[in-house]
């Protein structure tokens, strides 16, 4: 399934005209993608250097977006920004997410009696997006909202992700992994994506700290439907100040593991 999302997103298709417009429609959600929780407005310019996108292309790409009504264009500034129709979008997705509503009021409740963030993740290419963010009031530090998104490689919940997948599909990311960092850097990152996901198999969960986010502690779990048909994953974490790792791995963990062990029926 990866390997088909991914290749659409790059623009494979059977003819030329295909391509041409996959490209094009890929080049759109890239613009999208680009605005993030709390970033504000971006002009071309800076949705270029996001994208990679060149700019003149990028003109016309957020024209068009703003002609059906996704971008707003803030003249004064020169800049665009999302309006409310992405909501319509994001808000058809969200509630059609059965496990997400189940997932809820147990995450709240891990939040807060631990004072501690809770999230639910799905992919997003090569990162992990959240769909469900629960936290207690005290975590001013850790910036996660619904739809941030955060690398699958480096981070507690990525590596969860990782773990739940097929070992096929995992090759797969492997590959990606190496072209995105280089066959250096992945030479030294994976040994630790691989360790996270050897903790997940010995002990259902795994740990990060400092990679992502210095300061920060985090636990994870994958999310796995009892027919492997899907996977996401959750995570627990908070700044160090906050919690432990003891209480992370031998509390916090094992309860997360053991949430997402019930709700694997409800994924689909």
């Amino acid at each position: 399934m990866a390997r088909g999302v991914v290749a659409m997103e790059e623009g494979l298709a059977d003819s030329a005209s295909g391509r041409r417009s996959v490209a094009v429609l890929a080049r759109g959600f890239d613009i999208l993608r680009a605005f993030q929780p709390g970033g504000g407005a971006l002009g071309n310019q800076e949705l270029s250097h996001a994208t990679g996108i060149p700019k003149a292309t990028v003109s016309r790409l957020t024209h068009t977006l703003a002609e059906l009504g996704y971008l707003r264009h803030l003249k004064a500034e020169g800049k665009y920004e999302l309006t409310e129709a992405i909501l319509a979008l994001g808000y058809a997705v969200l509630s059609n997410i059965v496990v997400r509503q189940i997932a809820h009021d147990p995450m709240m409740e891990l939040a807060l009696q631990h004072e501690v963030s809770v999230g639910l993740a799905s992919r997003d290419r090569l990162n992990l997006i959240f769909v469900d963010v629960c936290r207690s009031r005290l975590l001013s530090t850790l910036h996660l909202e619904v739809g941030s998104r955060v690398p699958m490689p480096t981070t507690a919940v990525g590596r969860a992700f990782l773990a739940g997948v097929p070992d096929d599909e995992r090759t797969f990311y492997f590959e990606r992994f190496e072209e995105r960092f280089g066959h250096d850097d992945w030479a030294e990152l994976r040994p630790l994506v691989e360790d996270g996901i050897a903790q997940v198999h010995e002990r259902g969960f795994c740990y990060v700290e400092d990679e992502w986010l210095k300061g920060m502690r985090a636990v994870a779990t994958p999310l796995v439907a009892t027919d492997r048909s899907a996977v996401m994953s959750m995570m627990c974490g908070a700044p160090a100040f906050r919690v432990d790792r003891d209480k992370l791995e031998n509390e916090l963990g094992p309860r997360l593991s053991h949430l997402c062990s019930g709700l694997a029926p409800s994924l689909r």
